[in-house]
């Protein structure tokens, strides 16, 4: 009977913008920040959460005008609050990380260290790992200027970046040490207990680089490479972003699609071509796992390897392979030297050998070629006088000086 007596929550909280309005107007931004912060209260009474973040921050920002940067921090602090509530972990680790500025500059170090650990913590839940590396570069050059204590908080942000970001293999006892060290409020529980378990699972997840047949510690220039990809983890996951690092020899040529159902092992074939001789290396491969409330970013190992130059083939070819001329008269035949390896020839060392009927007219017995690119040829003539009657051979012999193999073709030259 007395419900027509209770106020409504959103014109109360209009009253108080219209009240801080005024204030502003009058030039007390200190008194528009609580009137600001009442009307966001009034908000959160009936889960307007997007109002009671709003006007939070308009009461951060009197605040900030009043040169109260205490104050700014609590109001953004709350307005973050707001947004954990909902899992919108990103754009709270954004107004932490703006807290622990405005705490820094007033030089309370260990409110400070906390809020940025909350904001690192938020940024690792959204899965914004690059953000949440930068943050905790910065962090670790503030606490060395502060020589500040480490909160239980930070503490759990950086072993979680060690981890999920630069996938350091940390000892499972060193980080449950750390994980009940935090004691979260009400309202961090939720978002603490979730990375918590993502990183518990990260540390028990196995992400591994293989390769797809007998290892191997040499590769040959553009001579394909298989590499499995596998995973294991306690819980049902799937793979929903990744990141592979290569060095600059090495190029991918088949990646598969990473979509399936969520499973607890699985594993893929990645192909991949050296296309630089030298040293070169696979991995690491960062994928994201997720899951039923899971989230695990976790890196494989690095398969590392040297490249030799591509091989080279001597390929030789002698026309005509028979030929009739008469005793006194020459002969002449079209040699072509030929590489069909991927890679250089060097040193080629050619040679002429005739039968005692034959005999040089023109050049000499041996050539040297110092080199011969992949798919190049060099072409000469023999010229060869017939001085004995009967069948008679040319045999022409070519050494690869790098891979040591040698082709021998011989031509037959009838003396009539």
């Amino acid at each position: 009977m007395f419900k027509f007596l209770k106020s409504d929550p959103v014109k109360k909280a209009k009253k108080h913008i219209e009240k801080a309005l005024i204030e502003i107007e009058e030039g007390y931004p200190d008194y528009a920040s609580t009137e600001y912060e009442k009307a966001a209260r009034k908000f959160l009474e009936v889960e307007q959460t997007d109002f009671a973040v709003k006007y939070f921050r308009e009461a951060a920002i009197c605040s900030l005008e009043h040169d109260d940067h205490y104050r700014c921090s609590e109001m953004k602090i709350a307005a973050a609050e707001c947004l954990l509530q909902e899992g919108r972990y990103d754009e709270a680790g954004n107004l932490y990380s703006e807290s622990s500025d405005h705490l820094h500059r007033e030089k309370k170090s260990k409110e400070s260290n906390r809020s940025l650990g909350v904001a690192i913590v938020g940024y690792l839940a959204a899965r914004n790992f690059n953000t949440a590396t930068n943050l905790m570069r910065k962090a670790e050059k503030r606490i060395k200027e502060t020589s500040s204590k480490k909160d239980p908080l930070y503490a759990l942000a950086e072993v979680s970046v060690k981890i999920l970001c630069e996938g350091i293999d940390i000892p499972t006892a060193q980080f449950e040490k750390v994980a009940k060290s935090v004691k979260p409020n009400e309202i961090e529980r939720p978002l603490v207990d979730f990375l918590i378990s993502s990183t518990r699972l990260a540390l028990q997840t196995e992400i591994a680089l293989e390769w797809a047949g007998a290892p191997q510690k040499e590769v040959n220039v553009k001579e394909p490479l298989e590499i499995e990809l596998r995973y294991k983890c306690p819980s049902e996951v799937q793979i929903v972003d990744h990141r592979l690092t290569l060095s600059n020899s090495v190029i991918i040529t088949k990646e598969p699609e990473y979509k399936q159902n969520p499973s607890k092992e699985e594993s893929w074939l990645l192909q991949f071509k050296p296309v630089l001789s030298g040293s070169g290396s696979i991995g690491p491969l960062t994928v994201t796992l997720e899951g039923d409330k899971v989230l695990v970013n976790k890196h494989s190992n690095i398969l590392e390897f040297s490249i030799a130059r591509a091989p080279s083939r001597i390929a030789l070819d002698v026309r005509p392979e028979r030929v009739s001329c008469n005793l006194g008269e020459e002969a002449v035949l079209q040699v072509t030297i030929l590489n069909e390896g991927d890679g250089p020839a060097e040193n080629i060392e050619l040679s002429v050998e005739l039968s005692d009927g034959l005999e040089l007219s023109l050049g000499i017995e041996e050539k040297s070629i110092n080199f011969l690119g992949s798919g190049e040829n060099v072409r000469f003539q023999a010229f060869v006088r017939a001085v004995g009657q009967g069948e008679e051979l040319v045999t022409i012999k070519v050494l690869d000086g790098r891979s040591g193999d040698e082709v021998v073709k011989t031509s037959m030259v009838r003396v009539g």
